[in-house]
C-alpha cells in the first residue's frame, strides 16, 4: 500500500474539480442545553461558529463561505448565519460559474483532456500491479469501468471517486455551490467567478505520470473508507472548526508536497484574493462560496486578507 501522504495527495487532487469532493456532509446533531440550577433561568448555550467569515472592504461587505461541493439532501436547511447574508447580497461569487450548459461543456472538455493518445490504453501507462488492482476492484464493487480503458489515470480516479460518493448518497446536485447558484439564478442575482474552467483543468493536465498513477492507486485502495473520511471532515466543517480542517486536509500536503501545495493552494489563493479585492472595488454586498480548504491555514484566503489589513471575523 502507498504511504499515508498518498492518501493526502489523492484526496486533495480529487477535490480540485468543483463538481467533485472537498468535504462532505451530514449535519451534526445539536447539543442539548445543560440543565439550569434550581431557581435560576437557563443561560442560552453559546453558538458554535459556522464555516463562514465577514470581511469589510471599504464600502463593500464580503461574506466568505467554505464550500461543501458534494452533499446529501439532509445538509439543508443551512444555518441562518449562512443563508441570511446570501439573502441580503448583491452578487454571488463562486469558484466556477457552471450552469447546466457550462457543466456539459466542462464534462466534454474534461473527457477530451483525460483521453489517452490514439492507440494507448490505461494498461499501457500504469504498472501491472495498479492495473490488476483496478480489475479486482471493478469486480468486487461492480464498477462500470470498461469504457474508461482509453483514459488517463487521473480521469479514471476522478470517475471512481464520483461513483464512490454516489454510492454513499453524496451528490454535487446537493452541494453548497449548486444550492446557491440555483437560488441566485432564480432571483436573477448577478453571479461572478473567481477562476476559469481552464485554470482548474490545467491542474490535472500538469500532473506527472507518477502523480497520476499514485492518485489512481490510492483512490482504488481507499474506496471502502470514503464514507468515514467524508463524515469526519464534515463534522469539522459543521462545527466551524477551521483549524481542524486545516490539520486534516491542508497542512499535511503543505508539509509533504510543498511544490504541489504552492501550485494548488498558495498561488490560487493569492489570485482569488486579488479577484475578491477587484470585485469589492464596486461597493456592494458580495457572497463568496469557495472550497473550504482555500479559506484555512496561514496561506488561506482569510489569512491573506487579514495580512492586507482587511478586518475579517468568523460568524
Amino acid at each position: 500500500m502507498l504511504p499515508l501522504q498518498g492518501k493526502r495527495l489523492r484526496r486533495t487532487l480529487a477535490g480540485l474539480l468543483s463538481a467533485l469532493l472537498s468535504l462532505a456532509c451530514e449535519p451534526a446533531a445539536p447539543t442539548p442545553p445543560a440543565a439550569a440550577p434550581s431557581g435560576l433561568a437557563a443561560r442560552p448555550a453559546p453558538q458554535k461558529p459556522v464555516f463562514a467569515w465577514r470581511a469589510e472592504l471599504g464600502a463593500s461587505t464580503v461574506h466568505l463561505l467554505g464550500s461543501v461541493h458534494v452533499a446529501k439532501p439532509d445538509l439543508y436547511p443551512l444555518d441562518a448565519r449562512i443563508e441570511q447574508p446570501f439573502a441580503e447580497s448583491d452578487a454571488l461569487v463562486l469558484e466556477l460559474v457552471l450552469d447546466e450548459a457550462a457543466q456539459l461543456d466542462a464534462a466534454r472538455r474534461m473527457m477530451e483532456l483525460g483521453r489517452l493518445p490514439a492507440g494507448k490504453r490505461l494498461s499501457d501507462v500504469v504498472a501491472p500491479e495498479t492495473w490488476e488492482l483496478l480489475v479486482r476492484r471493478q469486480t468486487e464493487l461492480n464498477l462500470p469501468l470498461f469504457g474508461l480503458r482509453g483514459f488517463r489515470p487521473w480521469f479514471v480516479a476522478v470517475t471512481v471517486t464520483t461513483q464512490a460518493l454516489q454510492r454513499e448518497g453524496f451528490s454535487s446536485e446537493h452541494g453548497i455551490d449548486e444550492h446557491f447558484r440555483l437560488a441566485a439564478a432564480q432571483r436573477g442575482e448577478r453571479i461572478e467567478a473567481l477562476e476559469s474552467l481552464d485554470t482548474q483543468l490545467q491542474l490535472f493536465s500538469s500532473l506527472s505520470s507518477e502523480a497520476e498513477e499514485q492518485m489512481l492507486r490510492q483512490t482504488l485502495e481507499d474506496l471502502d473508507s470514503y464514507g468515514a473520511e467524508l463524515s469526519s471532515a464534515f463534522r469539522l466543517w459543521s462545527a466551524g472548526d477551521a483549524a481542524g480542517v486545516d490539520e486534516l486536509l491542508i497542512a499535511p500536503m503543505q508539509k509533504e508536497y510543498p511544490d504541489l501545495f504552492q501550485r494548488l493552494f498558495v498561488d490560487r489563493n493569492r489570485a482569488m484574493v486579488e479577484r475578491i479585492l477587484e470585485l469589492a472595488q464596486v461597493p456592494g454586498r458580495y457572497f463568496v462560496v469557495v472550497g473550504a480548504g482555500h479559506l484555512v491555514g496561514n496561506t488561506g484566503i482569510v489569512a491573506l486578507l487579514g495580512a492586507r489589513g482587511v478586518p475579517v471575523q468568523q460568524l
